[in-house]
């Protein structure tokens, strides 16, 4: 490879490489979040029972940690798995949410937007307040599974089924 070929693919390169050490310190951060507010390991707060849900779709989601302020805003870090092909109704949140594939390819629209497709290492923010027409595992033979980072008012839920 001449110098000029070199230099070419090493700036085609860069930017994957950015965007992917951006994306490992976000889930640093959220894995991090973990730790920081808890005495539990993370392996315990992953098997807790009692911090898990599992709807009757088969959506699995485990608080990994929630943490309350002065303020009443409680923060929450939840690992969240969907079976294969299922999805959500139309729906909204009331704030953002931070969310890191680890598993899986989901699909994603918000009103007036395209379907965006999010796979394993991809990192995306769940609008406040937007109409959320479509999430869902698009694979029909292997799970999704993701982690979510958001902070609502203390025993506000942050999916809202119109």
């Amino acid at each position: 490879m001449s110098n000029g070929s070199t230099s070419k693919a090493i700036e085609v390169m860069t930017p994957n490489i950015e965007c992917d050490i951006k994306r490992r310190l976000l889930l640093a951060g959220m894995v991090g979040a973990v730790g920081a507010f808890s005495a539990t390991p993370l392996f315990a707060q992953i098997t807790s029972q009692d911090k898990t849900t599992i709807s009757a779709d088969g959506i699995v989601r485990t608080i990994l940690q929630s943490h309350e302020d002065n303020e009443g805003n409680e923060f929450r870090l939840v690992m969240t798995t969907y079976p294969p092909g299922v999805g959500l109704p139309a729906h909204h949140h009331p704030s953002v949410g931070f969310n890191y594939i680890l598993e899986g390819i989901a699909e994603s629209q918000y009103v007036d937007e395209p379907i965006l497709t999010f796979r394993a290492g991809d990192s995306y923010q769940d609008k406040a307040n937007a109409q959320h027409l479509i999430f869902r595992n698009a694979d029909r033979i292997n799970p999704l599974k993701y982690l979510i980072a958001y902070t609502t008012q203390k025993g506000q839920p942050f999916l809202m089924v119109p």
